[in-house]
């Protein structure tokens, strides 16, 4: 393991698996002396002249460059790019150190085939909700002195994703909430926490398919000048239940089964069954047109050729008219 490339868009487990492989290299070579770098700062003269300068006071060195995907691709050495310096080196690396490369991206080449001769490169992928959530109960535990309850642990992913580092973070506020209590319940999570932005989404159309303008308009003004919900956000709803109620009805009038509807348009429980029976009070032409005409609506406020709140109220009403 002379030279590892990571690559993912956790940072936290970018960070965990920079510290196992720390571990590992402690116990093959006793002390090990850590050395970080920004790929977005140095060039990869510098990168090789701190593997191959011996250090009197450690017996072996982890060199760690972060955004490394900037230093493969910057090509400031002046004779070769980084890539191909690097390229190199992996052929011949020097025994008393070990280069890590730490990117969210990577764009695969003959380096990661040099790479993989003396070392690894592994792409960190995300770890599913399920997994996620046993992660946080087991967080919880170790890091913060409290328990997150499952159904709370399952709340928090829904609502935050599967980022390990944004999980953790609101692990620590959770447990400084309930603080000198050492459980986190689902209450705690819904107090706490911001909505997904799917929650957010379903809290205008749940209204939008009852067909009341009244009730609509009363429910724009409640989200835009109480909740402070941005109205970009309101806007993207509107026109995304404008598009499901669209496409449900088309694939109804197809013939295709409420089953593969939902899946195909991810409608879930009694909000997928409220879609599904607003999309057969329709024809499919009436949607059609309809989600045009909330396209057309969202187009004209962001070109500033209509006041955001008033095409908000326009696209709502418009919606809710449909449903009535």
């Amino acid at each position: 393991m002379r030279f590892v490339v990571l690559h993912g868009k956790d940072g936290f487990l970018l960070q965990h698996y920079a510290d196992e492989l720390q571990t590992t290299l402690q116990a093959e070579h006793g002390e090990v002396d850590r050395i970080h770098l920004a790929g977005s700062e140095v060039d990869v003269a510098t990168v090789l002249d701190e593997l191959r300068t011996l250090d009197l006071l450690s017996q072996y060195k982890l060199v760690v460059v972060d955004d490394a995907d900037v230093l493969v691709t910057a090509g400031r050495d002046g004779k070769a790019t980084a890539r191909r310096a690097l390229e190199r080196y992996a052929q011949a690396p020097v025994d008393s150190a070990t280069l890590l490369l730490r990117a969210t991206t990577w764009r695969a080449g003959k380096l990661d085939k040099a790479v993989n001769g003396v070392g690894l490169v592994h792409k960190i992928e995300p770890p599913s909700d399920a997994d996620a959530a046993r992660w946080c109960r087991g967080r919880a535990t170790k890091e913060h002195g409290c328990e997150i309850a499952e159904d709370a642990a399952h709340l928090l992913v829904q609502r935050i994703g599967a980022t390990l580092t944004r999980l953790d973070g609101e692990l620590g506020k959770l447990a400084a909430h309930v603080a000198p209590a050492t459980m986190i319940s689902r209450d705690d999570v819904i107090e706490m926490v911001g909505l997904s932005r799917q929650e957010q989404a379903w809290e205008i159309q749940s209204v939008l398919l009852g067909g009341d303008s009244a009730a609509t308009l009363a429910k724009v003004a409640e989200l835009t000048d109480v909740s402070r919900q941005p109205r970009e956000l309101l806007a993207w709803s509107i026109v995304d239940l404008s598009r499901r109620l669209n496409a449900a009805c088309s694939m109804l009038s197809a013939g295709r089964s409420p089953g593969e509807i939902r899946k195909a348009l991810r409608l879930f429980g009694a909000g997928g069954d409220q879609v599904l029976s607003a999309a057969r009070r329709r024809q499919p032409r009436e949607f059609a047109a309809l989600f045009s005409e909330a396209i057309a609506i969202d187009a004209r406020v962001r070109q500033g050729l209509l006041e955001s709140r008033r095409g908000l109220e326009l696209l709502a009403l418009k919606v809710s008219g449909v449903l009535h």
